[in-house]
């Protein structure tokens, strides 16, 4: 298994994937990966990774972190009477931590991930435990804290106090002996734990005391003086009770800890697994990856499928295939020149179905499928041996000799060259008796060739495809696009003339293989060249049939649109004219018997007059609305493009398009600020004229109490922290916020430094400081934006 490993590169594979994990644990469960037996298995691995990545995808990262191997520390505190040290204890602090806050994590969305569920769900949180070793244990300096016991504290007081008054005397000593210049340094200094002086060699016997050490050239005698040797005795009894309490301590955490014992050890597990789906999980977002349909039939069936360690490299550059084996045909034979992707392809099969097997995701769409596959031949490369005294040739027949025993209806088979390192004649002959026996038997085959006898048997025989790697035959450059039905030529005759071997040379190869060998090769490049030339027109074809699709579906949106907004304006213009009209009689009756009963006063006349006039505007006003509907009725059938200038609805705003329509139907508009924002289709109209150069685009909103005041970013990486930072500080001035704070906890720094870093090219920021004492101290930076909802330049998307 480890010779395919490396013949397919999963060896290589796998070292990335084992990059990917933050522990030993994890680590370990990489390298223990190899192919499930059962579909079942399969199937509940990949599914574990979809529910993870679509946590990863969708919403904040799980808290993970780097942990030490702890197995160690379990191991010693099962010892009777131990006592593990405060960095052991230090070290457990934090899985727990940890275990705590993943165990919160995974049950708040435990519904979207039924099958990964079945490992969160045993997650032990030790809350108990947790806080006692927090309560002794200083997780930033993995040392007892002062306040883990009253003995502990009382003693380190009276060391403290020891300490003080020790340091008056030697100062006192200090000034005296340094005025008569009897001192070496001018400094109090510490030899075996005790307090001393630095004294010049010919004044070390008027200075009464110890002497505890001599300098390296004996210049100098660090002597303690009589006067401070019994405050030195006291510190020492001190320092050795304060030990003693020490040693208490830790002995009773590591009994508590005992107690726990399998508790602990179950996390452990746990997380380790964890730890492998996580890692599995990012190698699936870093390949764009996705969990094929695995079939207990033994198929084949990749969808632009991606080499996963080209993709790592290359990314989008690499170009896809497409292959379908096991219904159809069991047997492809792939032909075409040096290096123009054969062996690569063998590869990409090899090592996708390799990852199915082992339940990881592979760089292929979705609907791909990979039937349950027992065993994998793979024969790539110079097998040659010297050890074992085998030439490239016997290597390769013994390679040969392996498959044709153990082959079957569940193998895939890949053979690179088949039959080269000896005659060609005699070399088909054996790949085609091969070849014949596992198609035979059913066991999927691709083998790579350059022999034209092997093209034409494939062409003729059931159940086995040619197959080549595009070659762009005016470049002679090859563009590695996988096709099946369709045999390669070598076009060694045309690679030698553009490499430059003379005229005279390739024709006379030429006349050399014979008139049925040229002939052959001839219809394979006639094939190439048309191939390539339908091709291109199918593509173009298929991109005018998209664009046309499209305006299609945009007419019919628009026009349905326009239907829905006319029958909308018809049916409010009816019920409005209606009360108008009925309103108008009411009027003009009413201001008819005015006149009448006033005998046509002038003074009722005018307000009879006044009254009709109000009537007046209120039809004008009518006609109006009707006429601005008319007029939104028409622009929308006007298909707004990049570079129309338009009206923004919700502000009045307005501005030019200056991107095109992205997945949401939303288009940037820069307005006459020089604002930019992404606007839906939906809230713009077409306007005649150019946006007034000081427009600004104003929200109005009121605080939102559905956004927080505080973001949590404690447990994530850098990158992690500054996508969610990033986010919330948008909802922070949409919702109106001109304070928010950020906790990201005390801990080393890096993640502070990251914040800080980001804050201080965020262009909404006006100024940031750690917080108060009362606000969290330097584990929480506050943040001053300016704007909030009041007035916000949209920059973002």
């Amino acid at each position: 298994m480890t010779s395919l490993y490396e013949t397919l590169e999963f060896d290589v594979l796998r070292d990335h994937l084992a990059d990917l994990t933050l522990s030993l644990l994890g680590r370990e469960r990489v390298d223990d990966m190899r192919p499930f037996a059962t579909l079942a298995d399969i199937e509940k691995s990949q599914t574990q990774v979809s529910e993870f990545r679509s946590l990863l995808d969708y919403d904040q990262s799980p808290p993970f972190d780097d942990i030490v191997d702890l197995r160690p520390v379990m191991k010693k505190s099962r010892i009777l009477n131990s006592m593990l040290q405060p960095d052991e204890l230090a070290y457990l602090l934090r899985f727990l931590i940890l275990i705590r806050r993943l165990t919160a994590y995974f049950s708040e969305r435990h519904e979207r991930i039924p099958t990964l569920k079945l490992i969160t769900s045993e997650l032990i949180p030790l809350k108990s435990l947790e806080n006692k070793i927090a309560t002794a244990i200083d997780v930033e300096t993995n040392e007892v804290k002062t306040n883990a016991s009253p003995e502990l504290a009382s003693i380190r007081k009276n060391i403290e106090r020891a300490h003080s008054a020790v340091r008056k005397k030697m100062e006192s000593l200090l000034k005296i002996y340094s005025a008569s210049g009897m001192l070496q340094e001018n400094l109090i200094s510490v030899r075996n734990g005790r307090w001393v002086l630095v004294v010049k060699d010919e004044f070390r016997r008027k200075v009464k005391g110890l002497v505890h050490d001599q300098s390296a050239t004996g210049s100098s005698f660090f002597i303690e003086p009589l006067t401070v040797v019994d405050d030195n005795n006291r510190i020492r009894e001190l320092q050795t009770e304060e030990q003693k309490e020490i040693e208490r301590i830790l002995r009773h955490l590591t009994e508590d800890i005992r107690a726990e014992q399998n508790a602990i050890e179950r996390n452990l597990v746990l997380y380790g697994d964890l730890d492998f789906i996580y890692a599995k999980t990012r190698l699936s977002q870093a390949l764009n990856a996705f969990q094929p349909i695995v079939c207990e039939e033994p198929v084949l069936a990749l969808a632009l499928a991606f080499h996963p360690l080209l993709y790592l490299r290359m990314g989008k550059d690499v170009v896809p295939l497409d292959i379908e084996l096991g219904e159809k045909s069991h047997t492809l034979i792939i032909s075409g020149p040096n290096a123009g992707g054969k062996t690569v392809a063998l590869k990409t099969v090899g090592l996708l179905v390799l990852m199915t097997l082992c339940g990881l995701h592979i760089p292929a769409q979705s609907h791909s499928r990979v039937g349950l596959l027992t065993s994998l031949f793979a024969n790539i490369g110079d097998q040659q041996s010297l050890e074992n005294d085998l030439s490239t040739f016997s290597s390769h027949l013994q390679a040969l000799k392996e498959i044709a025993e153990k082959a079957d209806d569940r193998s895939l088979v890949l053979i690179d060259e088949i039959g080269s390192g000896t005659d060609p004649e005699e070399g088909t002959a054996l790949a085609i008796a091969l070849l014949e026996r596992l198609t035979e038997r059913r066991a999927l085959s691709i083998v790579t060739t350059h022999q034209s006898s092997l093209k034409a048997f494939a062409f003729e025989t059931v159940g086995i495809d040619n197959a080549s790697l595009e070659f762009d035959v005016t470049s002679l450059q090859p563009t590695y696009r996988f096709r099946t039905g369709i045999p390669g030529s070598s076009y060694a005759f045309e690679i030698a003339q553009r490499m430059g071997l003379p005229g005279d040379m390739t024709d006379r190869a030429r006349t050399l293989v014979g008139a049925h060998k040229n002939r052959l090769e001839g219809l394979i490049l006639e094939l190439e060249e048309r191939v390539q030339k339908y091709g291109q027109l199918e593509r173009q074809a298929h991109l005018e049939e998209t664009r046309y699709r499209g305006l299609v579906k945009l007419y019919t949106e628009r026009k349905d649109a326009l239907e829905r907004n006319i029958k909308e304006i018809k049916h409010r213009a009816v019920l409005e004219a209606e009360a108008l009209l009925s309103e108008s009689n009411a009027a003009v009756e009413g201001a008819i018997r005015e006149i009448r009963e006033s005998h046509a006063q002038k003074e009722y006349v005018k307000k009879s007059r006044e009254k009709l006039q109000i009537q007046k505007e209120k039809v004008e006003n009518l006609k109006s609305i009707l006429q601005t509907a008319q007029i939104a009725a028409d622009s929308a059938h006007e298909s707004i493009v990049k570079g129309d200038y338009v009206i923004w609805h919700n502000t009045g705003g307005s501005g030019q398009i200056i991107g095109d329509i992205d997945k949401k139907g939303r288009v940037l508009v820069q307005f006459g600020s020089g604002i930019k924002a992404r606007v839906s289709l939906k809230e713009l109209s077409k306007s005649r004229h150019a946006p007034q150069p000081a427009a600004r685009v104003r929200f109005n909103v009121e605080a939102d109490k559905r956004y927080s005041r505080e973001l949590d970013i404690r447990g994530m990486t850098g990158e992690e922290a500054i996508k969610v930072l990033d986010q919330f500080l948008d909802q922070a001035l949409l919702a109106g916020f001109h304070e928010v704070s950020i906790i990201h906890g005390k801990g080393s720094g890096k993640l502070r430094g990251h914040v800080g870093h980001y804050l201080d090219k965020h262009p909404h920021v006006i100024s940031f400081r750690l917080g108060y004492w009362n606000e969290g101290d330097s584990g929480v930076t506050v943040i001053d934006l300016h704007g909030g909802a009041k007035e916000m330049d949209e920059t973002k998307d």
